[in-house]
């Protein structure tokens, strides 16, 4: 049965997701971007892997999103560490993630991932030679993960976080998670509830095993680092308090907006930093005439570096990799998603102490809903839920106190996902 999904994979999928992507770069820069960003890829990386180390044992990391690149992070650090003749490999499939992260230098080299063709596959992987390959999350490329398989190198899923049982019960869903699972060796869940849907895919070869997940390992280093973003913009907070908004869309900025629009009728002295989760130049434009609509100040984050004065209710960051950090300004924080394709990380500003709010769209979230379960986390469901939390805890600042200091104990709780990851990659070299 594998290999009828693995034939169906390449003669119908390849070609059409082949396609699909050739006729999307005639109207999508993105994909533009990834197609020109892939030219001369193997002469590239093959000038790059002859330049790495030898002697010590080659890690090649798949993330898919920058979400997941932060949660490869702290493993990244931690295999240099444990491995100083080693070598780590960091590979992406979205232009969008890759562009930016070429200033991170804690892997030896980051490339894009080849389409995945069979021939693709298997030329990345006479260049990169890994000992063991990790792919982060849910990123699954078949003909990579079956050039793997066919030449006998361990593969790896960390953070794996399946969701929901009722989905996977259904015979042809368990059929297909059962091909895509079963390609790894080790598959290292972030929960029980995790472990338990994978043991229903009954798996001949992979082991499952419960360890964690590297993203509380990776907030709580960044928390540690947030203030050397957010002291210069301090004084332009004031004696306000702080609103942080992080990873919005258009979903979601229509409930928040009517709520900040309602505070500042109401004459309530609230600084509210925006973060839209794609701060393109439309986007921001957009958030702008929105706001001046609504009669609501607002400056740029770009601005306030410049030297601006930061007037106004609000500020728009167009900078992007800072929102971690940015949470730390806030006595409340929104992370956005929940009104739109699905939340985006709620750990960050639980590592920094500070309440958690979230739109009913949380299901993707295991850690949403430990929040939520430990009264640290909030869903609002509209703007009225939304005014009335805010109201409720802007005017309680000890009861904000005291859930925040509860929300940074549960992350804490939960560190050490990587070094028990590195525990068993260890095992996998040896």
């Amino acid at each position: 049965m594998e290999s009828f999904w693995y034939y169906l994979y390449n003669v119908v999928g390849i070609p059409f997701l082949y396609t699909g992507f050739c006729f999307m770069a005639l109207v999508n820069s993105k994909v533009r971007r990834g197609i020109r960003g892939r030219k001369d890829f193997f002469k590239r990386l093959e000038e790059a892997t002859s330049r790495l180390p030898e002697g010590g044992p080659r890690f090649w990391i798949h993330s898919s999103s920058m979400g997941e690149f932060e949660q490869a992070k702290p493993l990244i650090e931690r295999l240099k560490e444990r491995f100083p003749r080693g070598s780590v490999i960091v590979s992406f499939f979205s232009p969008s993630v890759f562009e930016h992260v070429q200033e991170y230098k804690g892997a030896d080299h980051l490339c894009y991932l080849p389409f995945d063709s069979r021939k693709r596959a298997e030329r990345f992987l006479s260049l990169v030679r890994p000992d063991v390959a990790i792919v982060v999350r849910h990123d699954f490329w078949p003909n990579h993960l079956r050039q793997l398989n066919q030449q006998g190198i361990p593969t790896v899923l960390i953070n794996c976080s399946v969701q929901s049982l009722i989905s996977h019960r259904f015979p042809l869903s368990l059929k297909i998670h059962r091909f895509f699972y079963s390609f790894f060796d080790l598959i290292l869940t972030v929960s029980q509830e995790a472990k338990n849907i994978c043991e229903t895919f009954r798996l001949e070869k992979g082991r499952v095993e419960l360890v964690g997940d590297t993203r509380y390992d990776q907030v709580v280093r960044r928390a540690k680092e947030a203030e050397k973003i957010v002291a210069p913009l301090r004084k332009f907070k004031g004696r306000r308090r702080c609103f942080v908004v992080g990873s919005t869309w258009p979903s979601d900025e229509e409930i928040l907006f009517g709520t900040l629009h309602r505070l500042l009728r109401e004459r309530i002295d609230v600084w509210t930093v925006l973060v839209p989760h794609e701060p393109t130049k439309e986007r921001l434009f957009q958030i702008e005439r929105r706001l001046s609509s609504m009669g609501l100040g607002f400056s740029r984050f770009s601005d306030l570096e410049a030297g601006g004065s930061g007037d106004g209710e609000v500020l728009v960051v167009d900078r992007v990799g800072i929102l971690a950090s940015l949470y730390a300004l806030g006595e409340l924080c929104f992370v956005g998603g929940g009104f739109g394709p699905g939340i985006h990380n709620v750990l960050e500003p639980a590592a920094l102490g500070k309440v958690v709010l979230f739109g009913p769209r949380h299901k993707n979230s295991y850690e949403a809903g430990q929040l939520k379960k430990h009264g640290v986390g909030f869903v609002v469901r509209n703007g009225e839920e939304l005014y009335s939390l805010l109201l409720s805890f802007l005017k309680d600042a000890d009861r904000l106190a005291e859930k925040g200091r509860m929300a940074a104990d549960l992350v804490r709780e939960n560190v050490g996902a990587t070094a028990r990851i590195v525990n068993r990659l260890e095992d996998l070299v040896r």
